[in-house]
């Protein structure tokens, strides 16, 4: 009984995956018979050009313009007064929290008080301050935290080989960026668009 399931079963079996691939190849070619060569290409290769996709970044990298209030998480916003101070306040219509915050790199930021024309800068030991020409001192990186708040990290200093963070301590007093880190809730902000 093997024998005949051998002889009758298997030939039958392969006989109709062959009639299935050959159906399945003539209604392929039947549909790309109109096409031309580079339509048939971009089909099989999902793309109109021979290069391979790339995603485009260039709103991360530079010109690239967001009108925010920085709210850290110690219940203030960050605002940058006409004679360059940093520091918080708990007045959301403070007409010195709303920043800009202009991309300057894929994950680096200058920030900018929109009604002072300050940019905000961290120098070598950490301070925060307002300065009128945006420099290296002026960037800073971008991160959003596992807990969907942004934290800003000085692009150009660092502290024994630590980043130095803006940060709001709870009477709104800015803390050095040597006395920072990214778990402190000091240094998480929220960027709220304004209304």
């Amino acid at each position: 009984m093997r024998k005949w399931m051998l002889t009758w079963i298997l030939p039958t079996l392969l006989y109709r995956l062959y009639f299935h691939c050959m159906l399945l190849v003539g209604s392929v070619s039947f549909a790309c018979n109109d096409m031309t060569p580079d339509q048939l290409a971009a089909s099989v290769n999902c793309s109109s050009s021979p290069e391979r996709h790339t995603r485009s970044y260039d709103y991360m990298e530079g010109g690239d313009v967001r009108i925010r209030k920085l709210f850290c998480r110690t219940q203030f916003y960050l605002r940058i007064d006409k004679k360059g101070k940093v520091k918080g306040t708990a007045n959301s219509n403070c007409n010195y929290c709303i920043l800009e915050i202009r991309t300057v790199a894929v994950g680096v930021v200058a920030i900018r008080g929109v009604e002072s024309d300050y940019f905000l800068a961290m120098n070598k030991a950490g301070k925060l301050y307002g300065k009128k020409n945006c420099n290296e001192d002026c960037n800073f990186k971008e991160l959003i935290e596992e807990n969907n708040y942004n934290t800003y990290a000085s692009a150009k200093w660092t502290h024994h080989g630590q980043p130095m963070f803006i940060a709001l301590n709870p009477k709104g007093k800015t803390i050095q960026g040597r006395k920072t880190k990214k778990e402190n809730k000091s240094s998480h902000f929220l960027p709220m668009a304004i209304s």
